[in-house]
């Protein structure tokens, strides 16, 4: 009887490690856009690339469909699922970092400034668009995760996910040659404890949101989207 249950442990597990192996492999393709919006994911083409059975594959479908990024259907199988305008306007409206910070106002880790500094450096010398959407992403979730906050942290994340998909697959945002300057400009702001500098570096990164949302908008016009 243990030796049955070992065995059936076993199975469970590596069963476990297939569907979470595709499941985070197609999810991070879909974020890079790799595998673009209204792709068709054919069950025993990822099977096949895997080499796992069909079980693993509709686990792993099973879950980016509770996230919204697959859709399935008895005809059509499963595709991933078209962005709408409205929902790339949200995600954009929605700044969690202007929470991260005003809360770490005056009280920034000296250990996380060094890292900031690194990053802000970094992107000074970077000119690839892609690279610095890198950048400017992982400036926003140090200053996001310092504020050991875990709701804010994970709404974060989701929504950084959503931002990178909207960034890879639908229309990539565009840097100022001075993008980092003004990173650090409020990083420094944070450490002052200068509420009227860090509001208007905030401004700043607003306009920059909503000039990106125009853009957005006329994308998906130029492109008969709805």
């Amino acid at each position: 009887m243990d030796m049955q249950i070992q065995a059936l442990r076993t199975q469970m597990v590596e069963k476990k490690q297939a569907s979470d192996t595709l499941y985070y492999t197609v999810r991070e393709a879909i974020a890079t856009g790799l595998l673009p919006m209204g792709t068709r994911l054919r069950e025993e083409d990822l099977a096949e690339a895997f080499d796992v059975s069909r079980t693993p594959v509709r686990e792993a479908m099973k879950k980016l469909e509770i996230e919204r990024l697959v859709e399935t259907s008895s005809t059509s199988g499963s595709i991933v699922r078209l962005l709408t305008v409205d929902e790339c306007l949200d995600t954009l409206e929605v700044l969690l970092r202007a929470s991260a910070c005003s809360m770490l106002l005056g009280r920034i880790p000296r250990a996380l400034l060094m890292v900031l500094e690194q990053n802000t450096r970094r992107g000074t010398k970077l000119t690839d668009a892609a690279q610095q959407y890198e950048n400017n992403i992982e400036f926003h979730e140090l200053l996001v995760r310092a504020t050991g906050n875990s709701v804010l942290a994970k709404l974060s994340e989701q929504l950084s996910f959503t931002e990178r998909m909207i960034n890879n697959t639908v229309l990539p945002v565009r840097y100022a040659a001075d993008y980092a300057e003004h990173h650090r400009m409020l990083m420094k702001a944070i450490v002052d404890n200068d509420q009227e500098a860090v509001q208007r570096e905030l401004e700043h990164s607003r306009q920059k949101v909503e000039e990106y949302m125009r853009r957005i908008v006329g994308a998906f016009l130029d492109a008969g989207g709805e």
